[in-house]
């Protein structure tokens, strides 16, 4: 018999603000097969991690996230509204999470 895929949703997400590097760290070393995320795409036609199509409830900036730089949103905080220990996490984009993942863990992606 196979064991089950564990499958972090928005990495370990009840650990750590989801789809944030310390989520992925947190999903790795907690043993997770793979990490599903969320990918955007920004203003200036890069990719990153955030589920939701504006930036509100999960960093403290306002509008939508196509709107925006990749610059503009690496200058937001992702982290803080989860907890004080993860102020100052950004929003990271595809290639920061491909880099951390490769080698230690599958990726899903969801577009």
């Amino acid at each position: 018999m196979h064991k089950p895929t564990i499958i972090a949703h928005r990495g370990f997400s009840a650990t750590a603000p989801e789809n944030t590097i310390p989520a992925f760290l947190r999903a790795i070393d907690a043993g997770a097969d793979m990490i599903e995320f969320d990918v955007r795409l920004t203003a200036d036609n890069r990719l990153v991690i955030i589920h939701d199509a504006t930036l509100e409830r999960t960093t403290n900036g306002r509008g939508a996230v196509a709107h925006q730089t990749l610059s503009q949103l690496r200058k937001l905080d992702a982290g803080a509204w989860f907890g004080s220990e993860f102020a100052g996490s950004v929003i990271p984009t595809l290639d920061d999470a491909l880099q951390l993942c490769h080698g230690r863990v599958l990726v899903n992606i969801e577009v």
